[in-house]
């Protein structure tokens, strides 16, 4: 298969050769039943279902379940491939090449038409319930027909476009409703640009084409910055985008289903709750804003990918916390001066903690960690900021909690910030700090103090790699089939 991928069927003809991809030829409902195939899915590192019959939906219209999470048990090779890499590429390689790409923006290239525009349906033709919206978990507000397309809406003031990935369940035929974060993208152009103008603000959602779209769609990337040409770098070459029917925004020219519309301003509905990326239904139902639909387009026969968040890894946690929130977080330590060493958002803690290596040997090296953690836009994800020595591997999730817990004095090392900017979906905040993006957090220390390494009081780790020369190292190793051990 060639890379880059023209759309989201070419990637799955990839993941498919691969191994990554199974197809369930009988029919699947959409009430929970969708929802437990993607949860599962998750939970045991199982490949991508593909479902081409959904109960209750039109023929031919199908469902792609968890496209890129494996959970815990799994590991990045739907990234990877969605990269055009090998699907067992290690991980730091993995890590090296998304960042390298994603300093290498590509502009779009606008085209007249594509296969999006196979079928355009307005009016009394709109019918978001004949698309495969699933009922994901018992206690959802309802059907959510969008957990893993692309929101598109621009800035009035600029040429700038946010893609975004955000939840929208289904209300009425043609009207959805959401969560709108004020300290996201898409809160900062509805709430201060086009509702405080009394004007309503265009959107179109999208699903499908290169996976790269939606990749970039669940990153945090920077107020301005064109999330197209992001994944334009991220597949090394630009990506076809082809304008909405009913508004000026651009979507790729290869999605599967494109939903055009408007958001009127003050104009909110009752929606959630909803399982969350966090691992739990934390939000409560509230009035939110409405999404009106005026058109829909699709491909013949399209596909929906859908993505079902819980306590284990989700389509958000892996793109947004593992990669994005980690390059991001790196960026801003290393450009702020400090001497840091690596920087982790440990996949499977749902964005809730930050692992820090510094290099040794710099006093109050922790204090001046959180201090940018804090001050980044980024840092709202994180109520738990753990910094420790550079002879620590951060991938190593038990090495960097043992090396954190053993060498963070419990009252010391400890620091409690009671007033901190916070997620709403935080599962232990309660309404009023949801409502005002209100947290608080805890840092450890888990640095040497630098006095230490003078008197010889620092302590030593204890490993094969620490404790054995490198001669004795690769003689064991060398040796190791003639010992007999069983490895694994």
């Amino acid at each position: 298969m060639a890379y880059p991928y023209h759309d989201l069927r070419e990637f799955m003809d990839a993941c498919n050769q691969a191994g990554e991809m199974v197809t369930i030829d009988r029919e699947v409902d959409w009430n929970l039943e969708v929802g437990a195939i993607a949860r599962r899915i998750t939970e045991i590192g199982a490949p991508m279902a593909f479902m081409p019959k959904v109960r209750g939906c039109k023929e031919g219209f199908s469902i792609l379940a968890s496209p890129i999470a494996k959970g815990w048990n799994g590991d990045f090779s739907r990234v990877a491939i969605a990269l055009g890499m090998d699907a067992n590429t290690p991980f730091q390689t993995l890590m090296d090449e998304f960042i390298s790409r994603s300093k290498s923006p590509i502009r779009p290239l606008q085209v007249a038409t594509g296969p999006c525009k196979e079928n355009i349906l307005t009016g009394a033709d709109i019918n978001l319930f004949n698309f495969p919206a699933p009922y994901l978990h018992e206690g959802d507000g309802g059907r959510y027909i969008d957990t893993f397309g692309v929101t598109a809406c621009q800035d009035p003031d600029s040429a700038w476009v946010n893609w975004g990935v955000y939840r929208h369940m289904i209300h009425r035929k043609s009207i959805m409703g959401g969560i709108v974060n004020p300290f996201q993208h898409i809160g900062m152009i509805y709430y201060q640009k086009y509702e405080a103008r009394n004007k309503p603000m265009p959107f179109s959602i999208f699903f499908g084409g290169c996976p790269t779209a939606a990749m970039v769609g669940s990153m945090a990337i920077p107020a301005g910055v064109s999330e197209a040409e992001i994944a334009g770098g991220l597949r090394r070459a630009p990506l076809h985008l082809v304008k909405c029917e009913t508004n000026d925004l651009l979507v790729p020219a290869t999605a599967e289903i494109v939903i055009e519309g408007h958001v009127l301003p003050y104009e909110r509905w009752d929606e959630g709750p909803f399982g969350e990326a966090t691992g739990y239904r934390a939000s409560p139902r509230m009035p939110r804003p409405v999404f009106r639909v005026d058109c829909i387009t699709h491909r013949n026969n399209p596909i929906m990918p859908i993505s079902c968040p819980g306590i284990e890894l989700d389509e958000c946690e892996i793109l947004f916390s593992v990669f994005s929130l980690t390059a991001g977080m790196e960026r801003d330590l290393r450009e702020s001066g400090l001497p840091v060493r690596s920087v982790l958002a440990p996949p499977g803690l749902k964005f809730a903690a930050l692992l820090v290596t510094v290099e040794k040997g710099h006093p109050g090296i922790a204090d001046r960690v959180v201090s940018v953690v804090r001050s980044s836009k980024m840092g709202v994800f994180f109520q738990y900021v753990m910094v420790t020595d550079e002879d620590v591997d951060v991938t190593n999730l038990p090495e960097t909690m043992h090396a954190i817990l053993a060498k963070t004095h419990p009252v010391n090392g400890v620091q409690i910030m009671e007033l901190a900017p916070g997620h709403p979906l935080i599962p232990f905040s309660d309404l009023h700090d949801k409502l005002h993006s209100r947290g608080a957090s805890l840092t450890f220390d888990g640095t040497t103090p630098v006095d230490w390494f003078a008197d010889g009081q620092a302590p030593k780790r204890v490993s094969f790699k620490e404790s054995y020369s490198q001669e004795i190292q690769d003689r064991v190793n060398a040796k190791w089939g003639e010992f007999g051990v069983v490895t694994g």
